[in-house]
């Protein structure tokens, strides 16, 4: 083992602890290049020289962490440092815990090079931020119409227990069903479409105010009834009714008007 090399990495190692910007500078070479793995969290990335150095530790202001080495291997000009890491992420507030190792390679008494092998997916997971409630509701409606539907996308946006309930015709549907309620309207409507006219947001209730569009062009069930293709466009308006915990829907109350459906499908006179 090269006692010197392990010594100049320890003596870096003690300068992040005590955050010596300037001893971790005359630690590391004027060509130091350090490289983070991963995505979606803010230190992933490769940094060259001082200056990439110095960018690196401004953006490590965005955590609260405590490393801590327990282990130096060397060999030749390499040394190895097995570690853990625990900490949060400032913007997040979401904990972390993190198992490394830091691949080090130390040249005529400086740090050149550092490659670090992290568990990328805790970070990245305590750096993602919540979305608002509002942001939730949008995405759910977008889950649910277009050539891209996902209806178990949709169905995410509930909680465990979460429902959505017809309000004219009484039905609560949960879990798959929710889904497979979706999918049954765009089977009907292949091009239906939900403009979203208004959204209000009170805390943890969203209330958006819209219209669904599409054409008839597949079975649609209607009660105890399936009407067969009329190839006639509808234009109902609604009103969904979202009750959110913890980003999550709760429930989904859906006012919609079916009356108006069946007058526009000519189903019933006006």
């Amino acid at each position: 083992m090269n006692n010197n090399h392990v010594q100049i990495v320890k003596d870096f190692f003690a300068a992040i602890g005590r955050g010596d910007k300037q001893g971790l500078l005359a630690l590391s070479a004027e060509d130091i290049e350090w490289i983070i793995p991963g995505e979606d969290w803010p230190l992933a990335g490769t940094y060259c020289g001082h200056a990439g150095l110095a960018d690196l530790l401004q953006k490590s202001e965005m955590l609260e962490t405590s490393t801590e080495p327990r282990e130096f291997v060397a060999q030749g000009d390499r040394v190895l440092v097995i570690g853990f890491a625990k900490g949060k992420i400032i913007a997040t507030n979401k904990a972390f815990e993190d198992d490394w190792v830091f691949a080090i390679t130390v040249q005529n008494g400086k740090l050149t090079k550092i490659r670090e092998y992290i568990d990328t997916q805790a970070l990245a997971r305590a750096s993602e931020m919540s979305l608002g409630n509002e942001e939730v509701i949008r995405k759910l409606y977008a889950a649910g119409e277009g050539p891209g539907m996902d209806t178990e996308k949709f169905v995410s946006f509930f909680s465990e227990d979460g429902y959505m309930y017809d309000v004219p015709s009484g039905t609560k549907f949960r879990g798959k069903a929710i889904g497979d309620s979706i999918a049954a309207l765009a089977s009907a409507f292949p091009d239906v479409h939900r403009e979203l006219l208004s959204i209000y947001v009170a805390e943890n209730v969203v209330v958006v105010e819209l219209k669904i569009r599409g054409t008839h062009k597949g079975e649609l069930a209607l009660g105890s009834k399936t009407i067969a293709p009329t190839g006639k466009a509808i234009d109902v308006p609604c009103v969904d009714v979202f009750h959110l915990e913890s980003g999550k829907v709760i429930s989904f109350n859906c006012y919609n008007s079916p009356s108006v459906m069946q007058q526009q499908l000519g189903l019933v006179s006006s």
